[in-house]
């Protein structure tokens, strides 16, 4: 199973990267990728491209919705107890897919060429109270994050805007830029009340 997150609807440049990495030797996958209600536009079809570039046969693929990262009030709650039972019944279909040695393309939507990758707009930063601890160097999923002597250095080319950071801090001293917090919150605003569907392919 291969999951990734969904950045400006695409999947991680430093995801991307690892993936290729892998080598399939015609093994079966499932790929999922999660995304914090906005949309996933290409990203799950560029994860499949990857993939299959790898060697790897799809043997499905799902798009999941979760809390947004850098808006929480958007998707709050995600995945809840209905995402859950969604995500059992795709795992059964898929075993049964699979026991069954069911084949065939899995097509999901995207477009090619992909859409450009987004900028990073800003990383996120340590408030004074900061004890530069190491948990969030620690809990960084793409090693973006080096904690020095009297600073917290975030490399913005590895960073992919997860905030697993700012979850992690226990002095809640790592947060977004006050301007490009209250933008993100200002363009999501609208997203709060939606309920994105989960959406499965087999």
């Amino acid at each position: 199973m291969v999951a990734v997150p969904v950045f400006g609807g695409r999947i991680p440049g430093v995801a991307a990267q690892r993936l290729r990495k892998l080598g399939g030797q015609g093994k079966r996958a499932v790929t999922l990728v999660v995304y914090g209600t906005r949309a996933y536009e290409d990203a799950l079809l560029e994860l499949n491209d990857v993939i299959t570039d790898c060697g790897f046969q799809i043997v499905a693929s799902g798009a999941f919705v979760a809390q947004h990262s850098m808006a929480p009030q958007v998707g709050s709650g995600r995945p809840d107890g209905a995402d859950k039972e969604e995500l059992r019944a795709f795992a059964g279909r898929v075993l049964k897919k699979v026991e069954n040695g069911q084949a065939g393309k899995v097509e999901v939507p995207g477009n090619r060429p992909y859409k450009p990758q987004m900028q990073m707009p800003a990383t996120p930063i340590c408030l004074p109270s900061c004890t530069r601890c190491g948990t969030c160097a620690a809990i960084c999923p793409t090693e973006a994050v080096r904690v020095c002597e009297d600073f917290v250095q975030t490399k913005a080319e590895k960073c992919i805007l997860c905030m697993a950071c700012t979850a992690a801090c226990p002095e809640n001293a790592r947060v977004l830029p006050a301007p490009l917090q209250e933008t993100m919150e200002q363009k999501l605003g609208a997203l709060k009340d939606v309920r994105r569907e989960n959406e499965v392919f087999l």
